[in-house]
């Protein structure tokens, strides 16, 4: 369908991938996968329960009538590449429809409530009878089967189940800390994409289609490094230890303030010669030369102390400036960066060239974020198969119903009459 093809090939070109996803995990999978040359067709509806709460997340690009449901910021960006239609899948004429859009594509990816497929009479048993070759991934909190399966769920609630809200914050009494944002859903994405390539492959070989049953809840294990293996070897609990190692003899270790409103440094010294460096990085004060410093046991030992005579010495510092002056002595240091410092002063991004300008229909040109590995000489879009940012709220319908389905004007004027598309 796309005009755009370059005449060089990309890893997945001639994959059709129907998006019947929302919020991030699903998404952000669909993402990855028309960024590397799938043919994705997002499919939306616009009543108030149906429709994706991202198109109304802010910030929302300047401009444009208040209640667009083109403009987040958040929902062009994790759905560029992507082709988008409506289609009332409540219909019977709207699920006819679906039916014929499934019955060419390569994949279907939803994380729908976890029966809403069956009660629509979609489900894989269904679908895989109208295209043998269907790869279905299905994302949810707790997996299609088990006690919980029927149980919704949204990202920071499989994160609690997982076990990755207990690990992070500060160590007790200190309550958990969590994820400041949905990490998990993002987490969960990536692994859904890697089993589409998956399926793919073996699709290549076989001919054959595949259910994939994708839970949020146990891809938060998997990403929970050592904690599962610590508690069945000890029957203890892993303990939080805020941004201090816990497992060498590693200090000063976290983050400290520098100058100005919420401005930091992390800096992570291993060894007595980086410690050595960053005591002359500083100035040297007299309480560097302290004997309880004066070695990687003792300066562990006394972390707390150490922890608050760093924050005193460095407070008025730029962090910048001193994560350049702590770099070129060969100590482990780094500007915590926020958004603008990302978006608008990081050097290092702006050579990979990783915010990617795209055109969007309503808003203009708008920076995305890229993909995060570069494929040599293999063609990798971020703007996928139209070369865009996200699509506004069908956009493509005239074009998917008329190129893939062979729907004449008149018809699609009629659906869109009888409230189908």
């Amino acid at each position: 369908m796309a005009s755009t093809e370059t005449a060089r090939r990309r890893p997945l070109d001639g994959v059709r991938v129907i998006d019947l996803t929302k919020i991030v995990a699903g998404p952000n999978a669909t993402r990855m996968l028309a960024t590397m040359g799938a043919e994705v067709i997002r499919v939306e509806w616009r009543d108030d329960r149906a429709l994706d709460l991202l198109r109304g997340v802010r910030p929302l690009a300047p401009g444009g009538e208040a209640d667009s449901l083109n403009r987040s910021g958040l929902f062009n960006n994790i759905n560029a590449g992507k082709y988008g239609i409506t289609l009332n899948m409540n219909l019977p004429q709207g699920r006819d429809l679906f039916k014929r859009l499934v019955a060419d594509a390569s994949v279907l990816c939803e994380n729908y409530s976890p029966r809403q497929m069956e009660r629509w009479e979609l489900g894989y048993e269904v679908l895989r009878k109208i295209n043998p070759g269907l790869i279905y991934l299905q994302i949810s909190g707790m997996g299609k089967s088990g006690v919980y399966d029927a149980y919704l769920s949204v990202g920071p609630t499989a994160q609690a189940l997982s076990g990755l809200t207990h690990m992070s914050g500060f160590p007790e009494p200190m309550p958990p800390a969590g994820w400041g944002y949905s990490y998990l859903d993002h987490s969960t994405g990536y692994y859904g994409a890697i089993l589409v390539l998956a399926a793919l492959l073996r699709r290549r070989r076989t001919g054959l289609g595949c259910y994939i049953d994708l839970s949020q809840t146990e891809t938060g294990i998997m990403v929970s490094g050592t904690a599962t293996l610590e508690a069945q070897l000890t029957g203890q609990p892993t303990s939080r230890h805020g941004n201090r190692m816990q497992a060498a003899d590693w200090a000063p270790h976290g983050a400290y303030p520098c100058r100005g409103a919420d401005e930091w440094i992390a800096i992570a010294i291993q060894n007595d010669v980086q410690w050595t460096a960053l005591a002359a990085a500083i100035g040297a004060p007299a309480w560097t030369g302290d004997a309880r410093f004066s070695s990687a046991a003792g300066r562990k030992a006394n972390e707390d102390e150490l922890d608050r005579l760093m924050a005193d010495a460095i407070r008025n510092t730029e962090r910048y400036d001193l994560m350049n002056r702590l770099q070129q002595r060969g100590v482990p240091a780094a500007a915590v960066q926020k958004a603008d410092d990302r978006c608008e002063r990081d050097p290092q991004l702006r050579a990979r060239g990783y915010f990617v300008p795209l055109p969007h229909s309503e808003i203009g040109i708008w920076n995305v974020e890229g993909f995060p590995a570069k494929f040599g000489k293999i063609p990798v879009d971020v703007g996928g198969l139209p070369h865009r940012g996200a699509p506004m709220m069908g956009e493509d319908n005239d074009a998917v119903y008329r190129n893939l389905l062979g729907l004449s004007s008149e018809e699609i004027a009629t659906l869109r009459e009888e409230w189908v598309i």
